[in-house]
């Protein structure tokens, strides 16, 4: 009877943690233009920068294809994100092959690119909520809160959609990740 009782609250919070999403078709680029983007990325671990190089991003079907690349463009990871933020590890050099970091991007990056709430500001459930905001000038926020409290959270300057920079922020954990179009990127868009 105990069993039963657990089994029923695990699957009942297994359930309240799902949250309706909407895909978005074109979140990287503007309509007709190329979904690959080069991007700058400096990774910040409670303000010691970790990383910086760069990022070529691609939007896949509903997923993404990325590839880490250093300052002097060696390519360090290769993966594949699927819509749930599920990912495939297809090149990684060196010590990156165990470490946590090609999954950590996945998901950033999902949910920086490819998650939307299905219906605006917020969906969810009271258990989790992902929101999104709408700024003057085409800027915005999203974010991801359990009640009260924000697990993370990305924000985009003002600016062109496509070239807009954002930052990534899981406070908690002390991270900070900058995304900014490169040069050459800006000048396609």
């Amino acid at each position: 009877m105990k069993n039963g009782f657990l089994s029923c609250c695990f699957f009942l919070l297994l359930g309240a943690c799902s949250v309706p999403l909407a895909v978005p078709d074109k979140n990287l680029a503007p309509d007709g233009e190329s979904s690959a983007r080069l991007l700058q990325i400096r990774i910040e671990r409670w303000g010691e920068v970790r990383f910086s190089g760069l990022l070529a991003l691609r939007q896949r079907g509903e997923g993404l294809y990325y590839i880490l690349l250093d300052a002097t463009g060696v390519k360090l990871l290769e993966v594949a994100v699927d819509g749930a933020g599920e990912y495939r590890l297809i090149h990684a050099k060196g010590g990156l092959q165990d470490s946590a970091l090609g999954g950590f991007l996945a998901e950033v990056l999902i949910r920086t690119y490819g998650q939307e709430p299905a219906t605006l500001p917020c969906a969810g459930t009271w258990l989790y909520q992902l929101c999104r905001e709408e700024n003057t000038g085409n800027g915005w926020r999203k974010y991801g809160q359990v009640g009260p409290l924000q697990l993370w959270q990305v924000v985009a300057d003002p600016g062109h959609a496509a070239n807009a920079a954002v930052i990534y922020r899981q406070p908690w954990l002390g991270v900070r990740i900058f995304l900014a179009p490169t040069k050459e990127d800006t000048k396609k868009g």
